[in-house]
């Protein structure tokens, strides 16, 4: 790892434009190593494979805040909570860390993210831009999070009852509602690429799928330098947890094209049982930028894709919504009572 700039022993920091770890003091940089990468592997291979070679370039931090783990490279003296925004960090042990397949390296520079998320926050209406009124440079922290990446090959067997509801005029003009059963079975055949899932606990499922998808192909093998001026998410969740996760994902989708494929809506039950032709992962570390806010004395975050530039939700401002709300209301009744006096 480049500990600090060669030319000056200045402090470095990721640059995305030059591919590099740049000088903030004389802007030397010094290039890293693309090496691209994104090979699976199959679940008996190095599934939660140790690797200490980290733990000498990496330290381990925890936010006295929230007691999120985040992890810095040694040279790091300074860094905020990318959770919480505190700035109340202190060191611990480090914990056990993972094998890293592959990261994909932030595209998008600090300045670069803040510059689309003032103009973002102003073209969404509903927004609460009072939130981030006061957004300064350093509430905004890269931070490379954790994920496990898998492709499943699945021959699902199924079997259960659905409803099908008809509803009809009766000779009289009355409406009448028949419901017909049908019993289903057989085996669903589907492929499912790179299905994502975070490994954080202080991240949900959902902040992923906001500022999916990523461009895996631009994956490039794991380089500490790619850490200068960001942080690392401390993964703890398990191999294990991750893939349940992955597996309950996947069966919702089977559900969704096997009810497709019969036409239905409505399961009075079905049962459905993956089997799996392949299993592969990789253990991957995605780039994103956590926008922090303190308004009122409630915090606020949104997060982008630090490679694609997709945000994910923004605070809602409740007066203007209730507003047009109102609005609205306002019409619908103006309509009614016009329409009922002309009559």
């Amino acid at each position: 790892m480049i500990k600090k700039c060669k030319n000056c022993g200045g402090k470095l920091y990721f640059s995305p434009k030059d591919k590099g770890a740049k000088c903030v003091s004389c802007s030397s940089v010094f290039p890293i190593k693309y090496e691209y990468n994104f090979n699976k592997k199959p679940f008996s291979e190095n599934v939660e494979l140790e690797v200490n070679s980290l733990a000498g370039s990496l330290k381990s931090i925890k936010c006295a805040s929230c007691g999120a783990n985040i992890m810095l490279n040694k040279q790091q003296i300074q860094a905020k909570c990318p959770y919480c925004g505190s700035t109340t960090l202190t060191e611990t042990k480090n914990g056990k860390l993972m094998y890293i397949d592959s990261i994909i390296p932030f595209t998008i520079s600090k300045k670069e993210a803040i510059s689309k998320f003032k103009a973002t926050l102003l073209k969404k209406f509903y927004a609460n831009k009072k939130v981030f009124n006061k957004l300064k440079e350093e509430d905004v922290v890269g931070n490379y999070i954790n994920a496990f990446v898998f492709d499943l090959n699945i021959a699902a067997s199924y079997g259960g009852v659905l409803s099908y509801t008809h509803q009809y005029k009766d000779k009289d003009g009355n409406t009448q509602t028949v419901t017909k059963f049908k019993n289903v079975s057989g085996v669903h055949n589907k492929f499912i690429k790179n299905l994502t899932i975070e490994s954080d606990s202080y991240l949900t499922q959902g902040d992923m799928v906001q500022i999916l998808p990523f461009d895996y192909a631009s994956a490039v093998t794991f380089e500490d330098d790619f850490l200068h001026g960001n942080v690392m998410e401390y993964k703890d969740s398990s191999f294990n947890d991750c893939f349940n996760k992955a597996e309950q994902i996947a069966k919702k989708i089977i559900e969704r094209e096997i009810l497709q494929k019969y036409n239905c809506e409505d399961v009075v039950s079905l049962t459905i049982s993956p089997s799996y032709i392949s299993k592969e992962y990789n253990y991957c570390l995605l780039p994103v930028y956590f926008f922090n806010s303190v308004y009122k004395n409630k915090h606020y975050r949104v997060l982008q894709n630090g490679q694609t530039g997709k945000f994910g939700k923004f605070p809602k401002d409740g007066l203007r919504i209730f507003l047009t709300v109102l609005f609205a209301s306002i019409i619908v009744v103006g309509a009614i009572f016009l329409i009922w006096f002309l009559v």
